[in-house]
């Protein structure tokens, strides 16, 4: 049975003899992508890299496709093998300002939007704590942010037209 270590092993592996570097660096497109993954495209695009997928038994979640980019783990969730939203957790480069991290405050000023909705969620950090993290979301943007402590932790980017 192969471990998360050792497919990230691999994957390293694959990333220093593949021919294709991840050379786009667009950042955060609201409603549209993250550097050249793109929502509503099909996940074939992409599957020439370096990535390992999460399938879920449950028919009611999405596939998940981890990518990485220098040192940067992206998750493509797909239904149907389009991607509906991508996810980043360690950095997320939006009008040239890192977002994970950053505070939550300086991010509504950056957006220039309100939160829709708010919630808070617990995630497991370890075996023995966990978070209770802010949920928000930005319908106008796509946007649904994660924070801990009034810092970003989590960016999840949708195309705000599919909920509609």
């Amino acid at each position: 049975m192969r471990t998360r270590n050792n497919v990230e092993k691999n994957i390293a592996k694959q990333i220093k003899d593949n021919p294709i570097k991840n050379k786009i660096k667009k950042g955060l497109i609201l409603n549209t992508s993250y550097d050249d993954f793109e929502l509503g495209h099909k996940i074939s695009k992409y599957v020439r890299r370096p990535h390992y997928i999460h399938k879920w038994n449950d028919p009611f979640q999405w596939d998940c496709y981890t990518f990485i980019q220098e040192k940067n783990e992206i998750e493509l969730f797909c239904e149907d093998k389009i991607i509906k939203s991508i996810c980043c957790n360690e950095s997320c480069i939006y009008k040239g300002k890192e977002l994970i991290k950053m505070d939550f405050q300086e991010f509504i000023e950056i957006i220039e939007e309100e939160p829709a909705s708010h919630d808070i969620e617990y995630v497991v950090v370890t075996k023995d704590r966990g978070q209770n993290q802010h949920v928000y979301e930005f319908d106008k943007s796509g946007l649904q942010i994660w924070v801990w402590r009034n810092k970003i932790r989590t960016v999840i980017i949708s195309n705000s037209e599919d909920d509609e």
